[in-house]
Parts: C-alpha cells; structure tokens; sequence
C-alpha cells in the first residue's frame, strides 16, 4: 500500500503539471517559467508588431525620461518640452526596433556592461500600443566593433549592444545590426521638431504672406487647380516658383529650438513689421501662423520666429543661404518671384498667322493653313517660310523670361520706350483670337514689352530681341537649291591648295571619275566618299541668310577656301532636255583658326550671302581619294 506521502507527492506534481499546462495554453510556450530562447542570429528581435501599431515612445536614461505620443496632429511631446516631436526622429526609432537583426549573441554575465554601454542609466527605448500595452522594451548600448554585410548596402553597416528588457527576455545581450544613438545627442534636441510647419502641401488651400516687399495672398480652388495670385492683383504664378515656396517651406528648419520662458524676443516695432507666412488647409478658415521677428543686426545670420500651433517654442530660423539649409532668403516671397513671367502662353497648334512689324522696315508676314508648310508674304510676294527661324521666333515668345516687372498699372508708356514701339508682332489664331506684343527701349537702352490692352511692363533680356527675325532676306527658306542626280553631269571642286578636281557622275550606274590638270584619277576616287559629298550638296540648306551688304562676307569670299561648280542639264515640264546650267558656290572661314564655328558662303545666282556650319562644311571638304594616295590633303 502507497504511503499517505507519497500520494499527496504525486498529486503536487499533478497539480504543477495543470499549471503549466494552462500557462503554456495562454503564452503559447513556457517562455514565462523557464524564458524565452534567445533570438537566432539572422533573426530580428522585435517581428510580432507593425510600424503602424506603435503610438507611444518612452525614451530613459542619462538622467533623461521623454514621452511621445502619436496625435491626429502628429507626433507630439509631453516631456521633457511640451512641443512637437520630429516626425522622422519618430519613424527612425520605430524602423531601427523593428530591423534590428542579431548578428551575435552572449549571456547578459559574459558581457561588461561598462564596455557596452549597457549598465543602469543607459538609455531605455520602450515602444508601446494604443492602450500603452509594451511592444519593445530594450536598452541601447555602444557601437561595437564589428560591421555587417547587409543584402543592397554597398558598405558594411554599424552594429551596436542591444540588451532586450521585455519581461522574461532578459538574459542575452545582442550585437544588432544599425545605430541611432546619434538622435539622443545634446539632451535629446534631435527629437524635438526643428521645422515649424507640419503640413502636407497637397492639402494647402491659401498662402498668405507678409514680407519687406509687400503683402500678397496665394489660392486654389482645388488641389488639382494650378496656383494663383489672388491679392493684390489676380495674376497666373510661376510654376517653378511655387514648387520652390513649397518645398521651401515643408523643408525649411530651425538651427536652434528654444522654450519661449528662456527667450526674449525681440520688441515689437510699429515702423519695422514682423514678417508673416500663413498656412490655411482645404475645409478650414484656421491659418498656422509664422510670424518672424526682425533680425537684430545687419550681419545676423538667424532671425527669432514663432509659430501659433507651437506658442511654447522659439525657432531661430536661417536668415541667409547656408549650405545644405533652406534659409528664408532661398524662399521666393513677392509678387514679382511668384508670378508668371513667361511672355506668352501661346497654342501653337491653333496658331494661324504672325505678323512681323519692325518701325523702320518692311512688314513680315506667316501664315499657313493646317496641314500646309509655313509661308513668307513680303512686299507681295508669298514663298516658303524659314522654318529655323520660325521656331527661334515660337521658342523666344513662348519660352522666355521677364527679368523684371516694371509696372503693373501703366498709362503712359513713354518711359519705356513703348508708345512708339521698335518692333510688333501680332498672332493670330483661330476664331481670329490673338493678341499683340510691342517692344521698346528706355533711354539707357534696356528692352521692355508689352502686351496691347495690358497695364503691365515687362523687362526682357536682349536675346530675346535678336532670336526674333526681323529682315526679310532673314525669312527666305534656309534650302539653298536643289541638285538632281538624275540630270547631274558633273562637279568642279577647287579647294585653297589644289587645281580643280573635274567630277563626273552618271547616275544610271552610279559611277563617278575624277581628273585633275588632265590626269585621269578614277582609280584612286573613293566613290562611297564622293556620293556623301554630293548627298549633301543636293539639299543644301545655310544657317543664317546675310544682308546682301555684309562687308565681312564680301571680303573673306574674296579668297575661298572651298568652291563649287554643279553643271546638270535642264529640262521643261514635259522632261525634254532644254539645255544646260552651271551654278557656283564658294565659301570662305567667318574666323580666324583652322576650324571656325560657320564659314561665309555666296551662290553665283544669289546677291545674299550666308553662313554655313562647320559640320556641315567640313562633309562638303571631305577626303575623295583613298587613304594614302595623297592627292588631296
């Protein structure tokens, strides 16, 4: 017969079992009896939570204790500041907790704590839910000495002593791969939100700002809606200058944060404004209010500013350009860098007809109906259009841009040089809707425009004026002529060094010969080489046509270094042979060097002279012979 003790043994022990049994029921494991394993290298720490569940951050340690929570109004602090939170500083904590992989392990008695970093005040990092339920609760220790290689990082990482502190997890410490002990420098001033704005720029509806250069407020009526400047006067904005304001002002931060108890600010003046940038969202009237504080002296590089949604903070924000900062003179705060200061927003597409009006010269007019070439009308007589300088003439009034605004309510253009324009230029579209561009100059020369019916002067660049072809011999088509290699006969080609080189072609076969001072060279011509050269003498076309009086082309054709004789049979509408024609061209460097960027160029049958690039002449002065024959050079 069993003992009484011994029964009352066995039923402790079942008892124990049924304990256990439950534990491991609710734990899943016997992790809280014995404790957990420790977590293989390759592994991550923390993996049974998500960024998005994490909505508290305690931060201990260092004689330091910080407490974050995530507010519909962001990250938000309420100690060791009652201020906002860096949101970054928020997503680098949570993302290092999370992506923290073993790369070693020990028991928590083979490692000195001093050495890693890890005895009682080191900082303490505690992650936890909505309901403040712990996520992750471990101590960060010092970078160790080993780096790891990590799958898409081209250098090795920074590991650093994790030692976790979850309940029952505490026997191992951990060389884990990252390191942000940086963000808890300098009594933890990384976690406190340098920038003043916490905003979304896609939600803004209006932009008001008060600067030195005046008042102006900014407005859309809905996100997809471009930008207007709709006080003091409703004008179109520029683009590139609200994507500049925008991203200016989400990035723009402070280089000091301070509690406004510790600072004075700087006394009100009713003469000197302080200078404002208010932000109000789609479905609010509330404005998040910037105000800045005059700088105190000229040299000052910050200037002290506030924000309404912050009142317990003061921002020293950078007054001048500093490298890798975004001060507030990078941000464009006028009407004038806001607004639009392209010339025109012309459709090209619909456009039907321009009128060229120089003061002192002969009307220019293009025209064209859809689907027809660009056409040339000038003192009655209509050909093809210069298509090069169409498009300079297009890309200049629909690329261009005002250097300056001058007035926005003139009368009386006289100033400006506008009331007797040197140069107009209508455009015409369809539906006979157009407008009309007048260019003048002041008295010191500057070029100024305006657009007829508009209160508003604009200062243009020079440039702007000489892209604009206002010569008729300037809007002759750039085509020189046209060769046919059916009814070519043959090519004298004389060049500065050599007698002239006599080429036929015949073109039923393709075959050329070549002879010089009576020596037949057939054999040597390189045929491949002769063909590329007639390829582009048969659509030659010029650069830029010359007034038929440019002095410097009259005197450098005097001496060509290249010249051309075509001889081709002529031919009536019905193909008969009519005769015979012979056209010369000749061409002379427009600069000194060996390779000048254009040469002079003249065609016997024309009183212009032109330019011609020096791509295009250096394939008109290529090689014909074989390499080695040497009798061309």
């Amino acid at each position: 017969m069993r003992s009484l003790i011994s029964t009352f043994l066995l039923t402790l022990t079942a008892g124990a079992v049924c304990v256990l049994a439950v534990w491991q029921w609710r734990q899943g494991n016997f992790d809280s009896v014995f404790g957990a394993p420790p977590t293989p290298v390759g592994q991550r720490i923390y993996a049974a939570f998500t960024a998005d569940k994490v909505k508290h951050i305690r931060i201990s340690g260092n004689d330091t204790n910080a407490t974050f929570s995530l507010l519909p109004n962001g990250w938000q602090a309420s100690a060791p500041w009652n201020d906002r939170m860096d949101p970054r500083a928020a997503v680098g904590i949570i993302n290092f907790t999370l992506g923290m992989r073993v790369e070693d392990l020990a028991k928590v008695d083979e490692i000195n704590p001093r050495k890693a970093g890890l005895k009682e005040n080191a900082l303490n990092i505690r992650l936890e839910d909505a309901n403040h339920t712990p996520l992750a609760n471990y101590k960060l220790g010092r970078v160790t000495p080993w780096k790891a290689e990590v799958e898409g990082m081209e250098q090795p990482v920074p590991t650093v002593f994790v030692q976790p502190r979850d309940k029952n997890h505490k026997q191992h410490v951990y060389a884990c791969t990252g390191d942000i002990n940086s963000l808890f420098n300098d009594g933890l001033k990384f976690l406190r939100d340098h920038h003043p704005f916490y905003i979304n720029p896609v939600t803004l509806a209006k932009i008001r700002i008060r600067s030195q250069q005046g008042d102006l407020t900014l407005g859309r009526a809905e996100p997809s809606h471009p930008w207007r400047i709709v006080k003091p006067l409703d004008l179109p904005t520029d683009p590139a200058a609200m994507k500049t304001l925008l991203e200016g002002i989400f990035e723009l931060q402070a280089v000091k944060v301070s509690d406004r108890a510790s600072v004075t600010l700087p006394a009100r003046d009713d003469a000197v404004k302080t200078s404002q940038i208010a932000l109000v969202p789609f479905a609010s009237e509330t404005e998040t209010l910037l105000e800045i504080f005059p700088a105190e002296t000229p040299e000052s590089h910050e200037v002290k500013a506030s924000v309404s949604d912050r009142p317990d903070t003061v921002f020293d924000l950078p007054l001048k350009p500093e490298p890798g900062l975004v001060s507030l003179a990078d941000l464009p705060l006028s009407v004038n860098e806001l607004r639009d200061p392209t010339l025109t927003h012309l459709n090209i597409q619909s456009l039907r007809g321009i009128a060229i009006q120089p003061a002192t010269g002969t009307e220019i007019i293009i025209s064209r109906n859809p689907t027809q070439p660009w056409m040339a009308t000038i003192d009655g007589l209509t050909n093809t259009a210069n298509e090069e300088n169409l498009f300079a003439l297009l890309t200049a009034v629909t690329t261009s841009r005002a250097i300056g605004f001058e007035s926005d309510a003139a009368t009386d253009f006289t100033p400006w040089g506008l009331h007797r324009p040197f140069l107009t230029i209508r455009f015409l579209g369809q539906d006979n809707q157009g407008l009309e561009l007048r260019f003048g100059i002041d008295a010191k020369g500057g070029y100024f425009v305006n657009r007829l019916g508009a209160a508003t002067v604009m200062r243009v660049n020079q440039s702007l004026v000489a892209a604009i072809a206002v010569r008729p011999y300037e809007w002759r088509h750039s085509r020189l002529w046209s060769v046919e290699r059916r009814n070519l006969l043959g090519i004298d080609r004389k060049d500065a060094s050599n007698s002239p080189l006599n080429l036929t072609y015949v073109d039923r076969d393709e075959t050329w010969k070549a002879q010089r001072d009576g020596k037949d060279l057939s054999g040597s011509l390189d045929p491949a080489h002769a063909s590329f050269m007639l390829s582009v003498l048969e659509g030659l076309k010029v650069s830029r046509w010359l007034s038929a009086t440019d002095e410097s082309a009259a005197i450098a054709l005097t001496t060509p270094s290249l010249a051309f004789m075509v001889l081709e049979r002529t031919e009536d509408d019905e193909l008969n042979l009519t005769g015979f024609s012979k056209r010369t061209v000749t061409f002379a460097p427009a600069a000194p060097g060996r390779n000048p960027g254009f040469y002079y160029g003249r065609l016997s049958t024309e009183t212009h002279p032109f330019l011609l690039d020096r791509e295009t002449y250096q394939k008109l002065a290529v090689d014909l012979f074989e390499k080695g024959d040497g009798e061309e050079n």
